[in-house]
């Protein structure tokens, strides 16, 4: 057993804490049990509790029928679920290298400001002029439509990369300039591929400075293939999604990029058959997210557009 805070591999058993191991180091003189550093630390509900909660996510639920399964607090439903999605995402989206021919292609969610909270609780006036102050603009009453689509202020683009192996990674753009196209996209892009992609003018700038192989798809022209290259898959991988987003009706902006990781990997395992799929899901995510950093998964250096680092 090693120590998950000073890695010495110098430990002994130290008695049991609630029929469960404890163990301590004799490096640091700490105690610590199978669970510290993960998701399921310090948590007081029984632990096969967390086997319902990997089927509910495998499910899909919202945290209010997680809560209601469970019997929970909807809070505590909304901490658990994400504590395991921002750990699952580190060992998932932040590591993944695409390679072979890869489809990417962008799309969009209304940008949200779901559960935020203002000094002003009493006065609606007040807490209006505070939301317009923050968000350049008033609250929306009972949810109504925006009628923007496309690039626009209030949609937040996905991109969405997807090689032939159905590996996948979604990726939550502030917006799709081309020196955030180069500074999200080019890590998670392995050596001697394709990229196929429409004819936005962002992609081409990009894999050009880069050197990157690139096939753009004009669709205005009804250019939807050419071979075997197309992004069919990425597209059929938008409809899954946003039909799959429908249940949440609507997420917050600030959260989104954990849904992301959520749907990708329940897409990309839906042949992993039931209680084999809670236990990998469960393990992928139960890690010590402080000891994992996105720099040590994914190539570094600097952007071939703005010469920044691509990762910060």
């Amino acid at each position: 057993m090693v120590c998950p805070r000073c890695q010495s591999k110098s430990t002994i058993r130290d008695g049991k804490v609630d029929d469960r191991q404890r163990y301590l180091c004799k490096g640091c003189r700490r105690t610590f049990t199978d669970l510290t550093g993960t998701p399921l630390a310090y948590v007081k509900k029984p632990a096969d509790m967390w086997d319902e909660v990997a089927r509910c996510m495998r499910d899909g639920y919202s945290c209010r029928r997680i809560a209601d399964e469970l019997g929970i607090f909807v809070p505590t439903a909304f901490k658990w679920g994400h504590t395991v999605l921002a750990s699952l995402r580190t060992r998932t989206d932040l590591a993944t290298i695409l390679s072979g021919v890869v489809e990417a292609d962008e799309t969009f969610f209304r940008k949200s400001h779901k559960g935020s909270h203002f000094k002003n609780k009493k006065d609606p006036d007040a807490r209006r002029e505070e939301f317009f102050k923050a968000n350049g603009r008033y609250p929306r009453k009972h949810g109504k439509e925006e009628h923007k689509r496309g690039r626009s202020k209030d949609q937040v683009p996905v991109m969405v990369l997807r090689d032939r192996t159905a590996r996948t990674v979604s990726l939550v753009m502030p917006s799709m300039k081309t020196e955030e196209i180069a500074r999200q996209m080019l890590p998670v892009l392995g050596q001697d591929m394709v990229l196929c992609t429409d004819a936005y003018r962002g992609y081409k700038t990009v894999t050009k400075s880069a050197g990157i192989q690139h096939i753009a798809l004009n669709q205005n022209k009804s250019e939807h293939s050419r071979g075997v290259y197309h992004i069919q898959n990425v597209h059929a991988y938008h409809s899954r999604l946003k039909e799959w987003m429908e249940r949440f009706k609507g997420v917050s902006t600030k959260y989104l990029d954990n849904y992301m990781t959520w749907f990708a990997y329940i897409d990309t395992t839906r042949s992993i058959s039931r209680g084999t799929w809670e236990q990998r899901f469960l393990a992928m995510s139960c890690i010590d997210s402080k000891k994992v950093r996105y720099k040590s998964t994914v190539p570094t250096g600097t952007c071939v557009i703005c010469n920044e680092p691509l990762l910060k």
